[in-house]
């Protein structure tokens, strides 16, 4: 486990803490349990951590600040992300803290990213090279249609005329989106509570959707159409991935300091799309994001990469982590003043 774990009861003394944990505040568990939290951390110093605990106690609501810059107890400092959890079956509060490694993380996004864009002008090139015949195709056969008096034999010419134009359709989504993006100020929870409509209109008996909004969240500027698109191609994914007792969470929170690229932002927002099915398989778990990849029987590979050229024309970048739980896809975006 790469994160360390820490839980605190009420009195915000620590009760628990894991084998990485030991090794992050190089002491050992015997001597850290029953110590008091803010002792892990510099006297001298702020920690964002220890000045959250006291007001999470009270709220009780989850919260996770990216890229924060902690001073440890012994005097070193290091960036981390860290999220603080209630257990409300016991009364303790759960800190999960994970060390970021800027560079590797800088070159993994980099590599990312040049891998998608390759892709994705390769797919947009073999689209423009499919798409010019297929309209002298459809034409031919509508040409030909007219000439036909059988009406068995019309058959075949619906069938070529049907299937250019799934092909069309298969091209322009290949394509992807075809007009400028349009800011203006909207509200990431209606946009989300629209997706959410139109999924349980489809299929409300066969899955639930819970939600665990931020509502402090402020209005951002992006266009919200193609945002519409990209957060409903990510649940639909996410509905494909479901099995019997299938359930989906949309959750939104605000994040601080967090890097995309080589670009820091002060704040962002981050929606996750969780669902419990099976998970990503490994062998598609790095390129889930380029054209035509999919593990499902029905998925055209498209969904996913249209989700991630739209946000990323937002400036910002979609995330996925899976395992055999499940799947949750964390978008972030910049948050502009509205």
């Amino acid at each position: 486990l790469s994160s360390s774990i820490i839980c605190v009861d009420e009195n915000l003394i620590i009760r628990y803490i894991n084998s990485t944990a030991e090794i992050l505040f190089g002491n050992s568990a015997s001597t850290l349990i029953g110590k008091e939290f803010k002792r892990l951390f510099s006297q001298v110093e702020a920690s964002t951590i220890t000045d959250k605990l006291p007001g999470f106690a009270l709220q009780g609501q989850a919260m996770t600040e990216h890229d924060a810059t902690i001073k440890l107890a012994n005097g070193r400092s290091i960036s981390v992300d860290y999220t603080i959890y209630a257990l409300d079956d016991i009364g303790y509060i759960l800190i999960e803290i994970k060390p970021i490694d800027h560079q590797a993380q800088y070159l993994r996004d980099e590599f990312s990213q040049l891998q998608k864009q390759a892709s994705q002008q390769f797919a947009r090139g073999m689209a423009h090279e499919i798409k010019n015949p297929l309209g002298g195709i459809r034409g031919a056969a509508q040409l030909l249609e007219k000439e036909i008096t059988q009406a068995p034999l019309k058959e075949y010419t619906d069938v070529i005329i049907s299937e250019v134009d799934r092909l069309q359709t298969l091209i322009n989504n290949m394509l992807g989106p075809n007009t400028a993006i349009r800011k203006e100020p909207v509200n990431i929870h209606e946009i989300l509570e629209h997706i959410r409509s139109l999924l349980l209109s489809a299929g409300a008996d066969q899955f639930v959707i819970r939600r665990d909004y931020d509502p402090s969240i402020p209005e951002l500027l992006a266009d919200k159409d193609q945002l519409i698109q990209a957060f409903l191609n990510i649940a639909q994914n996410a509905v494909q991935a479901l099995d019997t007792n299938g359930e989906i969470i949309f959750k939104t929170r605000i994040g601080r300091q967090v890097t995309i690229g080589k670009t820091t932002h002060p704040l962002v927002v981050l929606v996750d799309i969780t669902d419990n099915g099976s998970g990503i398989s490994a062998e598609l778990s790095d390129t889930i994001f380029l054209p035509m990849v999919t593990d499902k029987p029905r998925g055209s590979g498209l969904g996913l990469p249209i989700a991630q050229e739209i946000v990323s024309g937002h400036g910002g970048i979609i995330n996925a982590e899976s395992s055999t739980l499940g799947t949750t896809f964390c978008t972030i975006l910049p948050l502009e003043a509205a």
